[in-house]
């Protein structure tokens, strides 16, 4: 991605507030979200945050506790239950992650599984956009996207999929959405042993079997890294657990006898702009969150006059933004403190694009379209075809400030940047 390392904000971190709120009445789900749950109560709020402040509600999100010995786990999870349909808890005496969400799928009602562990949390983009990745990607077995570390230690993990490196290092989330019939055909997470990575034993025998992945090329799920987990205790070398973990890998890894090649956004897509309806969204319903404004743009690098425009837009009408162009996180954190993003190139074919500005003017009150005189002729058109005010812009994103903009970045994270940061704070 271009120059992430130097625009990400790990401070930036989904669910800090529960913008969204619970919802009451029945939703038909289209995605079922599992949980494990043991002794999370100190994380669980800004999960749950993240989970309810999703754009796309059609979820149900299946927890079960696994034996928690905090005693205030059956209040917590019974509270949480009450205040949205979507929600349902089920109990079970302590076996481990593996079964848990094994007992968790038992009880789902769609066709994709989307494991989330009770402290780690996914951007309010994720659900929807690994939604319509793994409907228009039929063959493939589930869809993942880049991570962002957090807690004990912050990093970006991006890594291109190899199912070669997958033998030895799992460089793929647990939570990724999953075609839940895989799951079940190759015996569900349970066939790992207890002391083994249980996802990372799933990707190898899917590999195996021939499945691939989709990867998305956001940083849409953040991985919180404790200080003591049952994971970093798993992997002191010392234990005899670990090598017989590593054995066990090992032997399914051993099982992979040809390279499986995932689909990577973005793709190289030099096919022309067409309209593929989107079949699939007939079923959702439109979702009231008033009234919205779309803006469709190659990408937001150094245009402050338009981004004041969307910050001041932004206080009584809801902002939804459709990228054309891939530049990874340019001010993307920035804007999504007033409006929701949506690259296109990191989830989507070209072919698919006019079908998903269908489903979001669909979906959403629009009221109004604004959209850049750079766009290809056929989003032009389709748009102004519509019965909705269209405002045409003339995108201008100036080269010369965007890389004054990259060397006040580069200043601000050097040693004398920070010194000069923390004298300003001292005087405020």
């Amino acid at each position: 991605m271009v120059d992430e390392n130097i625009f990400f904000d790990y401070e930036k971190r989904p669910g800090l507030k529960q913008k969204n709120k619970f919802i009451k009445e029945q939703i038909k789900p289209l995605v079922s979200i599992i949980t494990s749950y043991y002794n999370s109560k100190e994380f669980l709020k800004q999960t749950v945050n993240s989970v309810i402040n999703q754009t796309f509600p059609y979820w149900e999100w299946i927890i079960v506790d696994d034996g928690s010995t905090q005693k205030e786990t059956y209040e917590i999870l019974k509270s949480l239950e009450a205040k949205d349909s979507r929600i349902k808890v089920y109990h079970k005496q302590n076996e481990g992650l593996a079964k848990g969400r094994d007992y968790a799928i038992k009880y789902s009602t769609t066709k994709y599984i989307l494991p989330l562990d009770a402290d780690d949390l996914i951007d309010p983009t994720y659900i929807e956009t690994l939604y319509f990745t793994l409907e228009t990607n039929k063959e493939a077995s589930f869809a993942f996207t880049n991570s962002v570390g957090f807690g004990k230690y912050i990093y970006l993990s991006n890594p291109d999929f190899d199912s070669e490196r997958m033998k030895t290092d799992n460089h793929i989330t647990a939570t990724s959405l999953i075609r839940k019939e895989k799951i079940i055909e190759l015996g569900g997470y349970g066939l790992a042993k207890r002391y083994v990575n249980e996802d990372w034993h799933l990707w190898l025998r899917m590999l195996a079997k021939g499945y691939y992945p989709v990867q998305v090329s956001f940083y849409g799920f953040w991985y919180r890294r404790r200080k003591i987990s049952l994971l970093s205790e798993i992997n002191d070398e010392k234990k005899k657990e670990n090598i017989l973990r590593l054995q066990d890998l090992k032997a399914e890894a051993d099982k992979i006898t040809k390279k499986v090649n995932a689909k990577i956004y973005p793709q190289d897509d030099k096919t022309n702009i067409e309209y593929n309806k989107l079949d699939f969204t007939e079923d959702i319903k439109p979702i009231d969150n008033g009234d919205n404004v779309l803006y469709i743009i190659p990408w937001l690098k150094s245009d402050e006059k338009l981004f004041k425009k969307i910050k001041e837009e932004s206080k009584n009408k809801n902002v939804i933004i459709l990228t054309t162009k891939y530049l990874g996180y340019v001010n993307r954190q920035k804007l999504e403190q007033y409006s929701t993003i949506f690259d296109l190139t990191t989830f989507l074919d070209k072919k698919y694009w006019l079908g998903f500005i269908e489903y979001i003017l669909n979906s959403r009150k629009v009221i109004k379209i604004v959209v850049d005189k750079t766009q290809d002729k056929k989003i032009l058109n389709f748009v102004s075809n519509k019965n909705i005010e269209t405002n045409l812009i003339e995108y201008k994103d100036d080269e010369k400030e965007y890389k004054r903009l990259i060397k006040r970045y580069n200043f601000n994270q050097s040693i004398i940047g920070r010194i000069l940061r923390k004298i300003r704070r001292s005087f405020i």
